[in-house]
């Protein structure tokens, strides 16, 4: 069994609808415990490279209470994408931030465009885990 595994997060299109970082565009359930290594963002189109394209993955933890949102990031700081087709790079939040099997990491946006008209367009996170 690889030691280390990635899980992509990817849609169409995301736009700023609900505001920042509020709409998970897609979502991974965790398959095995492990701990959070690299992550990365691209989209093939991006509305302006002169306002703010902002990608942050979040983990929900397994089971929460009902209706609760204990979502959080996993990243330091949002991945901002500046061109079209670049592939960047985001920095864990800690050097041994963990994940347990059945935990959801979601792919979340913010875009300083107003309206809910699409910011991204094939826009895809993933991220890599290392098994325990």
């Amino acid at each position: 069994m690889p030691d280390r595994y990635v899980l992509r997060l990817a849609t169409a299109f995301a736009s700023n609808t609900g505001g920042p970082y509020t709409a998970a565009w897609d979502r991974a359930v965790v398959p095995s415990t492990g701990t959070l290594r690299t992550a990365w963002a691209v989209a093939t189109s991006i509305t302006s490279n002169t306002i703010t394209n902002k990608v942050d993955i979040y983990r929900q933890p397994d089971a929460p209470a009902a209706g609760s949102n204990t979502a959080l990031t996993v990243l330091i700081a949002p991945i901002t994408l500046v061109n079209n087709r670049d592939a960047v790079a985001g920095t864990i939040r800690a050097s041994n931030d963990r994940v347990t099997a059945g935990d959801v990491l979601e792919l979340r946006t913010y875009s300083g465009n107003i309206g809910s008209q699409p910011n991204f367009l094939g826009l895809t996170a993933t991220i890599e885990i290392e098994r325990d």
